[in-house]
């Protein structure tokens, strides 16, 4: 006989929060994110809702902890995809795995941008972490600390705006859609290039 699936016997014997977590993600990229409930988390668990306070404090907390696991799972994504790259390949890279990120996890990228208290200590380490990754990527270009906040702040918006216009159908047209990210990363980076380059010396 199949074997019951094992998350949702551990929730019936007493769940984890990692568990708990990972049933709103699913429920959140699969309905969106405000079916991300205590009931329908509870519903997939097979358990009753008032279980769940053993682990969140309510809507909010768990709302909160899935910002916080999406936003991380968002910063491991780019890491291992910058990994062994350098330059404008490695930004390049990083913008794809964005963008198929926010296809893959919607209702989690969601979550990303509605967390009510972004100065949270969890959730802004995570995001400083995410960033850093850009920086660090950009550090060659010499930017001043300035310029580089400049940049990064640029960067992040052409990604997302450029992911969150697909989520939308922004993009009718029958020309592929990772041609016009590369494209796009390209005249940036190569923007920031040529500026330096003209600098007086």
């Amino acid at each position: 006989m199949e074997q019951e699936e094992p998350r949702l016997r551990a929730g019936r014997a007493g769940i984890k929060p990692e568990i708990v977590i990972a049933a709103a993600a699913e429920i959140a990229d699969e309905s969106g994110w405000s079916h991300a409930t205590l009931a329908n988390v509870a519903g997939k668990l097979e358990i009753k809702t008032p279980s769940l306070y053993n682990h969140v404090k309510g809507l909010a907390d768990l709302r909160h902890k899935l910002a916080v696991h999406g936003v991380q799972l968002l910063r491991d994504v780019m890491f291992d995809a910058a990994i062994g790259e350098t330059g404008k390949e490695a930004i390049r890279k990083i913008a794809i795995a964005y963008v198929d990120f926010v296809r893959t996890h919607p209702g989690l990228y969601e979550a990303i941008n509605r967390v009510d208290d972004s100065a949270e200590p969890d959730f802004a380490k995570a995001s400083d972490d995410l960033l850093s990754i850009f920086g660090r990527l950009l550090r060659p270009l010499a930017l001043s600390e300035e310029e580089m906040v400049h940049v990064v702040r640029g960067l992040r918006s052409l990604v997302h705006g450029f992911a969150s216009l697909e989520a939308m159908g922004g993009f009718q047209m029958p020309e592929d859609t990772k041609t016009s990210l590369t494209k796009a990363i390209n005249y940036y980076f190569d923007g920031i290039a040529a500026n330096i380059n003209q600098r007086p010396n």
